[in-house]
C-alpha cells in the first residue's frame, strides 16, 4: 500500500515536469535537521500518577518538494518526505512514601506529505526572495523503534512494545520562512526554518507506558513537534 502511494505521488510530480519549462512548477530536494519535541498532557491528576514530556532529541527530515505556481508570488506547496520524530514521556507515582518512576523514548519514522500555501516577496536583493509557508502536514508512521532503554522503578508502571505504543500517524500544522536564491532560469537554492506542530494525539490505546490497566487516553495525551533548519535546491 505504501509503495503504491509513493509511486503514485512520484507520477504526479513527473506529469507536471513539462511546466518547469514555463516556470509554473519547480521540483526540489530538501534536507532538514531538527529538534523533535514531545508534548504530554496529564489527563487525570487525581490518579497519583503524573505524566510529563521528556527531553527533546535531534532528528531530521529529507525528501522531494514541489512548488505549483498559480501567481507570480503564490504557489501550492507539497512534497514527499521521510521524517523521523521522537516521543519521550516520563511517569512518576508518589503516594504515602511509595515512589515509582518510568521513562519511554521511541523513534517514529514517518512518510510525511505537506500541503501548504507558499508566499514569496519581491526581490530583497539581486535574485533573492523571502518565502513564507503556511499549511499542514500528514504523517504516516512506517516504523516505531525504542531509542533508549526503558527504565522502570517501583513496579507501578508497565511497558508497551514500541510498535504497539503509537498510532498509525497524525496531522499537524506546518509553518515556515526562509530565503530562496536564484542561480539560473530553473535552479535555485533555499534555506530557512520550519515548524511542524502535531494537532492530533499519537499514542495508541495501550500507549508507551501503562498504569493500572487503563487506556492511555484516560491517563495522558501525546502530541509531537519538530523544529527544522531546512535547506535544499530546486531544479
Amino acid at each position: 500500500m505504501l509503495k503504491k502511494i509513493c509511486i503514485s505521488f512520484l507520477l504526479v510530480f513527473s506529469a507536471h515536469l513539462v511546466r518547469a519549462q514555463q516556470g509554473k512548477f519547480k521540483l526540489g530536494l530538501r534536507f532538514a535537521p531538527g529538534l523533535a519535541q514531545t508534548r504530554v498532557q496529564d489527563m487525570n491528576e487525581s490518579d497519583s500518577a503524573n505524566f510529563s514530556s521528556a527531553s527533546p532529541g535531534l532528528r531530521f527530515s529529507a525528501g522531494i518538494s514541489g512548488d505549483f505556481y498559480f501567481g507570480r508570488n503564490y504557489a501550492f506547496y507539497t512534497g514527499l518526505w521521510y521524517t523521523v520524530t521522537n516521543s519521550g514521556i516520563k511517569a512518576e507515582f508518589n503516594q504515602a512514601g511509595n515512589v515509582a518512576m518510568a521513562e519511554s523514548f521511541v523513534n517514529i519514522q514517518n512518510i510525511q506529505i505537506p500541503v501548504a500555501l507558499k508566499l514569496f516577496t519581491n526581490e530583497i536583493a539581486t535574485d533573492a526572495k523571502l518565502y513564507f509557508t503556511i499549511g499542514g502536514a500528514g504523517n504516516l508512521a512506517i516504523k516505531k523503534v525504542e531509542s533508549r532503554a526503558f527504565t522502570n522503578t517501583g513496579g507501578k508502571f508497565t511497558k508497551t512494545a514500541a510498535p504497539d505504543a503509537y498510532s498509525f500517524g497524525d496531522v499537524g500544522l506546518l509553518l515556515g520562512a526562509g530565503v530562496e536564491y536564484k542561480l539560473g532560469d530553473a535552479t535555485a537554492l533555499f534555506g530557512g526554518l520550519t515548524y511542524n506542530r502535531g494537532l492530533t494525539g499519537v499514542a495508541s490505546k495501550k500507549g508507551p507506558i501503562g498504569f493500572k490497566g487503563k487506556d492511555s487516553g484516560d491517563l495522558y495525551d501525546i502530541s509531537l513537534g519538530l523544529i527544522c533548519l531546512e535547506m535544499g535546491i530546486y531544479f
